[in-house]
């Protein structure tokens, strides 16, 4: 029962699926930001880089963002309908509730922001999977 506890917690605190099987150098972080909206809600900024040769046209990917630890702060899908073009940047705005507001409270520098695809549709048609 111990054991069970602890890898249920171990996914907890490493980001869970976020971190499961999955191609991190597909898309690079190039920046990210966090605001305030209201007292219930922040919003949150990421812009991406593809790398690659193909145009997107579908995406099965997560990003997160970890502390200068290592622990979980946040993590969100990207919408699985987003186009990049083949080589581009891209800016994801999501709305999250004040639950992430940590992320609000960290120095930039103290963030470590990542990405997780798990699989692409490109514009010609071909699809790639990592698992």
């Amino acid at each position: 029962m111990r054991s069970v506890a602890s890898l249920a917690l171990a996914a907890v605190l490493i980001g869970g699926p976020a971190f499961g099987a999955c191609n991190a150098n597909l898309l690079s972080v190039e920046d990210w930001s966090a605001r305030r909206l209201d007292d219930q809600n922040i919003e949150v900024r990421i812009t991406v880089k593809s790398l690659a040769q193909k145009p997107i046209r579908m995406l099965s990917a997560d990003f997160g963002f970890k502390d200068a630890l290592g622990g979980h702060v946040a993590a969100d899908t990207f919408d699985r309908d987003i186009t990049i073009p083949a080589s581009a940047s891209v800016t994801a705005t999501k709305n999250w509730p004040m639950t992430f507001e940590r992320l609000l409270k960290l120095r930039h520098d103290e963030v470590v922001a990542s990405t997780c695809v798990h699989g692409v549709v490109y514009e010609d048609g071909t699809k790639e999977e990592f698992k």
